[in-house]
């Protein structure tokens, strides 16, 4: 538990240049070993996906905490949906360098991000609804991080698994079920495609609506909005199913390795038992191989009620790490 002084000099304000984003880089770099973390996002990244999401104001959702003009952890947060039925979700994270760590930082950190994610809320859709609720996504093997939430009032609710394929060889069949045909994905038919996306995932756990605007933002974020990559089953004019692939060449850069993503995979309900999302992933992890990459990697909540963790096992991923999803009342 981290102690309730904080050191001589401690400041914490909003980003205010792209140094900022790279010092939030440098941080989650420092973090890595410690906490058991196997993704990186560049400056870059930081600003332009996390920071150009619809709503987001960088001096208000990015928090710097600064001991002696040195950047030692970050923070933000920011709103994740709202929905009928389950509210609305504030979601956010940071991280503290281990060598400042015990020192009351993180804690300040976390209410930063606390009140960024309810202002980002309410900028976003307005007053809050009756039903608010603060989520945070650790490893399971970052420790601090989780007796600090713990510590705060968080639970966890939920698990997920980070799951990798070490090799590209041997994928499974591509054949589409008959009467299905792939078609590129297009900036014209990436909308069409991202909400049939939310249609599949409509009865997976901790599901919100997209807005348009957060569905713009995605075909614009320079990861995510790789269209290239998507691959996507149609029956004639409707989506049956797809995986909306990436490749993150910074993160490559950075962790020295050929990894592409097999995520956001989906079936609507009319199209599913029929091997749609194997012809799927097996025709993403051609298109990854044909890139120059040599493993894949997905995340998949626990849970899934559409047996999908026994799929990506058929399909030879495995389980690499296991994550925590924690939530307290807001």
């Amino acid at each position: 538990m981290e102690a309730s002084s904080v050191p001589d000099g401690l400041m914490v304000r909003g980003v205010a240049s792209d140094a900022d984003f790279n010092a939030m880089s440098a941080v989650q770099a420092a973090c890595r070993e410690e906490d058991g973390y196997d993704t990186a996002r560049s400056g870059d990244q930081f600003r332009d996906g996390l920071g150009g999401s619809p709503g987001v104001v960088h001096e208000e959702q990015f928090r710097l905490a600064l001991v002696a003009g040195e950047v030692v952890g970050y923070a933000y947060g920011m709103a994740d949906g709202e929905d009928e039925d389950e509210g609305r979700v504030l979601w956010h994270d940071g991280l503290v360098i281990p060598a400042w760590r015990g020192r009351g930082i993180g804690r300040r950190l976390l209410a930063e991000a606390q009140v960024a994610a309810r202002l980002h809320g309410d900028r976003r859709f307005g007053a809050a609804p009756s039903r608010v609720r603060l989520r945070a996504m650790i490893p399971e093997t970052a420790g601090a991080a989780r007796r600090l939430l713990e510590h705060d009032g968080y639970a966890v609710v939920r698990y997920g698994f980070s799951m990798v394929r070490p090799t590209l060889a041997d994928p499974p069949s591509d054949a589409l079920p008959a009467g299905l045909e792939a078609r590129p994905a297009t900036r014209e038919t990436a909308m069409q495609i991202l909400r049939s996306a939310d249609d599949a995932f409509r009865d997976h756990w901790g599901f919100a609506d997209l807005t348009d605007e957060d569905r713009v933002a995605w075909i614009e974020h320079p990861v995510m909005g790789q269209l290239d990559a998507w691959q996507v089953a149609w029956d004639g004019d409707e989506v049956a199913g797809g995986v909306l692939g990436f490749i993150n060449e910074a993160e490559n850069e950075q962790l020295r390795r050929k990894r592409g993503y097999t995520e956001v995979i989906f079936t609507r309900r009319a199209w599913r038992g029929r091997g749609l999302a194997t012809a799927l992933i097996g025709r993403n992890l051609r298109l990854l191989a044909e890139r120059g990459m040599t493993e894949a990697a997905l995340s998949v909540d626990a849970e899934n009620p559409s047996g999908a963790l026994a799929l990506y096992r058929k399909v030879g991923f495995e389980v690499r790490k296991t994550t925590l999803i924690l939530e307290r009342p807001a």
